[in-house]
């Protein structure tokens, strides 16, 4: 009796682009470099990179402009392109609840955010202010960490991981255990400075940032423990999601 291979499943390459994402790429994960294209003017900082690829017989080489951006897929390369797999995304099991409990993990969780560039600026920030941990919805609308992001985040998803789930007001029913949830709202109540001094919360922070356009989902919503606004003038009524989350991890997370 035969019985057929397993067909294997081809991971999806990702380009990270630029110096810093591709430098702190190097640093953080060397191993996951596939192959290297650079410029003649990024070669020149690129030997250590290069040797370190050479010892594992992997392809890297200099090239031409408009060969590097046929390779980036982009004009903003910054000058180097290292190839990667798509890294997969994590699932939150309650081993990963339970650590999050243990250790009162700063959270980020993201409804809906559509703009790849939004979430690389919000990957910067996370990585920044020592979030490691983003959750987002398995949703048609939510962005994920592609290339854009990659660029955009600056080295930042060196330093994060990303954890997918099914429902996201599901998550948040078990979080609110051992998380205190504060939703960013236009109906929310003016963070107070006295109250980013004392923050006074019962349970570690979790942030919640919304869609763009509409904000969270009002099933999100309904499981914040808090609801916030970010005070300004009249002038504007919002600030870009990315800008929200960088004062709200500040507000939370920075250290005092």
């Amino acid at each position: 009796m035969s019985s057929k291979p397993i067909p294997s499943v081809k991971v999806r390459e990702l380009n990270v682009c630029g110096w810093q994402a591709v430098s702190t790429l190097f640093a953080r994960h060397p191993g996951e470099v596939r192959r290297l294209f650079f410029d003649a003017a990024t070669g020149r900082r690129a030997g250590e990179f290069c040797s370190l690829l050479a010892q594992h017989k992997k392809v890297y080489r200099q090239v031409e402009p408009a060969e590097l951006e046929k390779i980036a897929g982009s004009l903003h390369h910054g000058g180097i392109v290292a190839v990667i797999g798509e890294r997969p995304m994590k699932k939150v099991t309650r081993e990963v609840l339970d650590t999050w409990s243990r250790t009162k993990a700063p959270l980020l969780l993201l409804d809906r955010v559509s703009n790849a560039n939004n979430i690389g600026a919000i990957v910067r920030t996370a990585a920044f202010f020592g979030v490691r941990d983003i959750i987002i919805a398995d949703h048609p609308a939510q962005a994920l960490p592609g290339e854009a992001a990659y660029r955009v985040a600056e080295g930042g998803m060196e330093f994060v991981d990303f954890y997918r789930v099914p429902s996201l007001p599901g998550l948040c029913a078990e979080l609110s255990r051992h998380h205190f949830l504060i939703g960013t709202s236009l109906r929310g109540n003016q963070l107070s400075p006295a109250a980013a001094k004392e923050r006074g919360l019962p349970r570690p922070p979790a942030v919640i940032l919304g869609n763009e356009e509409k904000g969270m989902s009002p099933e999100v919503a309904a499981r914040c423990d808090r609801l916030v606004k970010i005070p300004g003038t009249d002038a504007i009524e919002s600030l870009n999601v990315s800008a929200a989350a960088a004062v709200l991890c500040w507000e939370f997370f920075g250290k005092r």
